[in-house]
């Protein structure tokens, strides 16, 4: 029974969380706030394009919902993943120093963390499948 209030105030703060992020984007896009932003026109419509996708995350979640059992061998190959994505993070990171030190990189700081976070989550999810599959 607990439970179920828990749950109800997480999804109702999922919500007002993706509301208001839509809500503050068209502010900014109506105040002209920002200019390009990881591949968008403006910080505005980046806004209402992430509130929009977490809408419909929460609600596939909410629609999809399925009780979980997690053993101890789940865990065990999730720590392995996030140790194979630290120790990924770290080798890329000296990759890039030594590219950087040789040849200058000239990219958007935006740019390179939206790809570093895709990459991270990229090679947390395969690795994460990988050791699932042969552990």
């Amino acid at each position: 029974m607990n439970e179920k209030i828990v749950n109800k105030k997480n999804l109702i703060w999922k919500y007002n969380f993706a509301f208001i992020l839509i809500f503050l984007g068209i502010i900014f896009s109506y105040l002209k706030l920002g200019t390009e932003f990881l591949g968008f026109s403006s910080v505005g419509l980046w806004l209402i394009y992430v509130g929009f996708i977490m809408l419909i995350v929460v609600t596939l979640r909410l629609i999809y919902n399925k009780k979980r059992i997690v053993d101890e061998r789940m865990q065990f190959v999730s720590t392995k993943a996030a140790r194979i994505t630290f120790i990924g993070i770290i080798m890329f990171s000296f990759i890039i120093m030594i590219i950087d030190g040789i040849k200058s990189i000239d990219i958007a700081y935006s740019y390179f963390m939206s790809y570093l976070i895709c990459g991270i989550v990229l090679l947390y999810l395969v690795s994460y499948k990988i050791l699932l599959r042969f552990n």
